[in-house]
């Protein structure tokens, strides 16, 4: 371990050590073991800050300063230096504000980072760091920040002056239910007049479309951190519908204010071919990734690998499939940015994935860390602070997916090239009788195998897992609770593959029924867990793997790969440590067992009417 990395541990243990004590002396049980993200372990509750920040002599002779005065793009580098501070600890920090004075408001910073990252701090109390910043939309500055016992603001440096608020940010694609249309959503301060334009070549995006803008508040979440000292004010998401195109062509677009004149880069992207059989696709599957800081702060962190993820998939849907042929499409079920109430990482997350996000429609289901409220009187099978109060507002603000249109029941399908996706949310209740049920049931009998042979059920939660973890909440309990609700539904309609996360792992199974291996997919499902895509291992299966498990790597990062034809279902596992294959398999279409029910268009009509009216009656 190198002498930073020891530092960062110990500066981690400090601040985990001090939010407990916070949270204890405020009546409210800190949860150590469920801190996930960064700014969960700065001490928010308990910081004080020191008047007449500005004065020298108040601040202890702290100087802080900048080599801009600006901020003017999201991801823009800005060096930042420290002078005059005596006798250095390794507890002491320095936090970025925004706005500038946020602290003062109890707010938590957006970014903090160890003071002794900077070489020789430690001996001669100076230091300076370039660090990335991410676009929040409002000045901000760097605060000094004194801990130990009762951590203190002593010094504050200038405020950085936020040169664009209206740059669009966050960029990113999503699919519709229509292969003709594609989505895209971007981010400003204000509403202003935004509009997507696009075309067929770069220098000619003839079509311009509005974009419709909505937001969020403090008050829309269900409790803190998201309602109180975790928010960040979002701005204005701006979505627009791309319509006419064409299957499997390349199109330019930029989108930004028409009457303001501000304007994204141009990015392309590739429509997928129309769904049939005839067709085949390339697509990225990811799970549980986070925010990795690219500019090292806090480097010793859970999510750190999330960088090389997102850099990696970044390049590979650039480049193209190594197969040939072009990524059409991601698939992230669930846990994204892990923000957990701390809207700044959202804004973090969205700029770290948007060279990707820009480029490949970026298709999501809820997790847990998305989507939890602890009222029991909520629609939700689980009650724990998963997502920091944030109860799915950011999730469904910032990604909103081709839903049936009822208020938060985040369940979707489509087409893509030959393959149906049926996307759940295993965040609501998903057993016989529910609304989710009945609508998985309609959605799972309409598929025409003739036009999409392939059929994937997405959700968060892996229906199969090897976990040694029971409880309320434990990987094998809630695996078995959806073995018992949709195993049946997968049986009868012949589910192919079923991609999750959760589970900070990779594994894959045979294709598997009632926990019994069917040999030439005359039954079953195989059931692939991509939740490898930055969080830190679980590394806690059982001591003798069970049987119906293919492959598993419990403590490697990566993504997966499916290319997908009519033939051949084609699943890669990449370490993103490497860039190498780690997991290959090569799925034959299912042998159709003669004996197995079949479902008429008649039975799909009923079965679509009765989810209709359960959505219609919750």
């Amino acid at each position: 371990m190198s002498a930073r990395h020891r530092s960062l541990v110990l500066v981690a243990a400090l601040l985990v050590t001090a939010a407990a004590a916070a949270a204890a002396a405020a009546g409210h049980d800190a949860h150590p073991a469920e801190v996930h993200n960064v700014l969960e372990r700065f001490p928010t509750v308990q910081l004080r800050w020191e008047n007449a920040l500005g004065s020298v002599s108040r601040s202890r002779g702290i100087k802080i300063g900048y080599n801009a005065s600006e901020l003017r793009a999201s991801g823009d580098w800005v060096e930042v230096s420290w002078s005059g501070v005596r006798d250095p600890q390794p507890g002491d920090l320095l936090a970025l504000y925004a706005p500038p004075d946020a602290f003062k408001q109890h707010q938590a910073p957006v970014k903090f980072v160890n003071a002794s990252d900077a070489e020789g701090y430690l001996r001669n109390g100076a230091g300076r760091l370039p660090l990335r910043l991410v676009n929040l939309r409002s000045d901000m500055r760097w605060v000094f920040v004194r801990g130990g016992e009762q951590p203190t603001v002593v010094a504050r440096g200038p405020v950085l002056r936020n040169a664009n608020p209206n740059e669009p940010t966050g960029v990113h694609l999503m699919r519709t239910r229509s292969p003709s249309e594609m989505l895209v959503q971007w981010t400003t301060r204000d509403v202003g007049q935004p509009v997507a334009r696009y075309g067929s070549s770069p220098d000619s995006l003839a079509f311009t479309v509005p974009a419709s803008s909505a937001s969020y508040a403090a008050q829309d979440m269900c409790g803190p951190p998201a309602s109180t000292f975790g928010f960040v004010n979002p701005g204005v998401q701006h979505t627009a519908t791309l319509p006419g195109l064409r299957p499997g062509q390349q199109y330019w677009y930029q989108v930004g204010d028409q009457e303001a004149g501000s304007w994204s880069r141009v990015f392309s992207f590739r429509t997928p071919p129309s769904p049939g059989a005839d067709g085949s696709v390339h697509i990225l599957a990811l799970a549980d990734q986070g925010v990795g800081e690219v500019d090292g702060s806090f480097a010793a962190m859970e999510y750190q690998p999330a960088a090389d993820v997102a850099a990696l998939t970044t390049a590979e849907g650039l480049a193209g499939a190594p197969v040939g042929g072009h990524y059409s499409l991601v698939l992230h079920p669930g846990d994204l940015a892990y923000a957990r109430g701390y809207g700044a990482l959202w804004d973090a997350w969205l700029l770290q994935q948007q060279e990707l996000a820009a480029r490949v429609p970026y298709m999501v289901c809820i997790g847990n860390h998305e989507r939890d409220v602890v009222d029991p009187s909520h629609d939700i099978p689980y009650h724990t602070i998963d997502s920091g109060g944030e109860c799915g507002v950011p999730y469904a603000a910032r990604f909103p997916m081709p839903t049936p249109g009822h208020r938060d029941q985040p369940w979707y399908s489509f087409n893509h090239g030959p393959v149906h996706f049926a996307v759940m949310s295993t965040e609501h209740h998903f057993g016989p009788g529910s609304p989710q049920h009945a609508w998985l049931e309609g959605d799972l009998a309409a598929v025409d195998r003739s036009l999409t042979p392939w059929v994937v059920l997405v959700g968060h939660r892996p229906v199969y897992i090897d976990a040694d973890e029971y409880g309320e909440q434990g990987k094998q309990t809630t695996a078995i609770q959806l073995q018992e609700a949709l195993e049946a539904l997968l049986d009868r309609y012949g589910v192919d593959v079923a991609v999750a996360g959760h589970h900070h792992s990779y594994q894959r199974t045979c294709s598997v029924h009632g926990g019994v291996c069917h040999l030439g997919r005359a039954r079953g499902t195989v059931h692939l867990c991509v939740g490898n895509a930055g969080a830190d291992f679980y590394d806690n299966g059982f001591q003798q793997r069970p049987a119906w498990v293919e492959h598993e790597a419990q403590t490697t990062h990566g993504y997966a790969r499916l290319h997908v034809n009519a033939t051949a279902f084609h699943i890669q596992a990449v370490d993103s440590s490497t860039g190498q294959v780690f997991d290959e398999a090569v799925l034959a279409p299912r042998q159709q067992d003669p004996a197995a029910p079949s479902t008429t268009q008649q039975q799909a009509s009923l079965f679509a009417q009765r989810a209709e009216a359960l959505l219609a009656a919750a």
